[in-house]
């Protein structure tokens, strides 16, 4: 073989050690620490119900820790939801005019994630359950309940350097007992985050 076959496959076989080196560090850092801090924020997009004529997309924000449990378990998951929508709705029963309100939602969630892949990028499913605090504000009347809800939803995170970052989106469903501005059996809201798990 001569020097220059030599040298080609000398640095063949470092740069494949390198290689493998890296996707090492990178798959040990930092999704395997065991306790992890996110927070994002993007809009929440509501479904149909609650007596109002129409529900505008709103905004929200989430902050959550993540505890990676061994053995290859699902990581648990506490979330904290904040929402902020604009609706219409009807001055009276069958009103052709409309006033401006707005709903407020706090929720406290308590669920699973699991990875569906391994890697620096990775897909993955969410599922809990939580209390949902629902306030609705038309003018100076305001109705405020707490209800049972559940929430669940796919995203993705990716590694950017020593974080990651993450894309997702949830179904919220929260079970009311009809009364005051939320007269209906169950309220669902998609919200849609963007955000960054350190």
């Amino acid at each position: 073989m001569s020097n220059k076959n030599r040298i080609i496959v000398a640095a063949a076989i470092v740069v494949a050690g390198a290689g493998k080196l890296t996707a090492q560090r990178m798959d040990a850092m930092p999704t395997d620490r065991m306790v992890r801090f996110g927070f994002g924020g993007g809009v929440v997009v509501p479904r149909e119900g609650a007596t109002v004529l129409s529900v505008k997309t709103g905004v929200q924000g989430q902050g959550f820790m993540l505890i990676q449990l061994p053995g290859g378990l699902p990581a648990l998951r506490m979330n904290v939801d904040y929402a902020k929508m604009k609706f219409d709705r009807p001055t009276t029963a069958g009103a052709a005019t409309t006033v401006s309100g707005d709903r407020k939602v706090l929720d406290g969630v308590a669920g699973i994630r699991l990875d569906l892949l391994p890697g620096p990028v990775r897909p993955y499913v969410l599922a809990g359950v939580g209390a949902f605090k629902m306030e609705d504000v038309v003018g100076a009347t305001s109705f405020s309940d707490t209800n049972f809800g559940a929430d669940g939803g796919v995203g993705v995170s990716f590694k950017l350097g020593r974080i990651s970052g993450f894309f997702e989106t949830r179904l919220q469903n929260v079970w009311t007992n009809k009364a005051g501005f939320v007269d209906t059996k169950t309220i669902q809201s998609f919200p849609v985050s963007f955000g960054l798990l350190f």
